[in-house]
């Protein structure tokens, strides 16, 4: 294992809390996320099983950064360069550099009211690699919760990666505040407090482990394809329900 520490268009241990806030009733959590359902399907995925999380914590975080981006070297309202939108399904709803807290994030801009907010797709900027190293980490903040600008009890915030090579790009993991996501695992969870989560994932091989504030969620050992020459984030919520502070930061790769 190794260190600790998305389709879009162009339009961060200090404590980090956005303001909590009393939103919707929490669904429950049975009934699988459909549309995670169908692409995982349609990947070929060998059926999912049903994981507890438990009190594990085992995650290293690596030494040698490969990619590492705050966004500190982004003005508000801007892309961020070591970003791209080139990439399977690369693009969507637009994307801009936000400050919060003292920190930066990289928002998927709240639609106007009335109209659905489409998911947001980017691609970290790596160069041409043949594949990643065998292990490797990627690690990232995320905001988990419910939206409040719906009373949609099904507008959670959800963030997915998205890996591949060949102009295909498949799901590493999908996880938001109700329940994680791997192609061969998933696993229910309960966060939906409005505030950053640590979000980490060690590779190893084909193999899939991810953990939420240091604590395993996911244990795939088929989770992912080799090769593996490019990393993305999906910003998405369930219907294309408007969202606010659907967003992430401090985003690290490392080997």
């Amino acid at each position: 294992m190794t260190p600790m520490d998305s389709r879009w268009t162009a339009s961060a241990l200090v404590i980090f809390l956005v303001p909590a806030y009393a939103g919707p009733p929490t669904p429950s959590p049975q009934g699988p996320s459909q549309r995670i359902d169908q692409r995982v399907a349609a990947q070929g995925s060998y059926g999912r099983t049903n994981e507890t999380p438990g009190t594990k914590s085992d995650f290293e975080s690596a030494n040698r950064v490969i990619f590492f981006d705050d966004f500190s070297e982004t003005a508000d309202g801007e892309f961020p360069s070591k970003w791209t939108l080139k990439g399977p399904g690369g693009g969507g709803n637009p994307l801009s550099v936000v400050s919060r807290g003292g920190r930066k994030f990289l928002l998927s801009e709240p639609v106007p009211e009335g109209q659905q907010q489409d998911p947001s797709t980017v691609y970290v900027r790596m160069g041409k690699l043949k594949d990643l190293p065998g292990k490797f980490t990627i690690e990232f903040d995320a905001i988990l919760g419910y939206s409040r600008l719906t009373t949609d009890v099904k507008a959670d915030k959800r963030y997915e990666i998205r890996v591949g090579s060949d102009g295909s790009s498949t799901l590493l993991l999908a996880i938001s505040s109700q329940r994680a996501v791997s192609r061969g695992t998933q696993s229910e969870l309960g966060v939906a407090d409005g505030n950053a989560h640590r979000i980490a994932v060690s590779v190893n091989e084909t193999a899939v482990t991810a953990y939420l504030d240091g604590q395993r969620v996911i244990d795939d050992p088929d989770g992912v394809d080799r090769p593996v020459f490019y990393v993305g984030v999906e910003l998405s919520s369930e219907k294309n329900a408007p969202q606010d502070d659907l967003m992430f930061a401090n985003f690290r790769i490392a080997q």
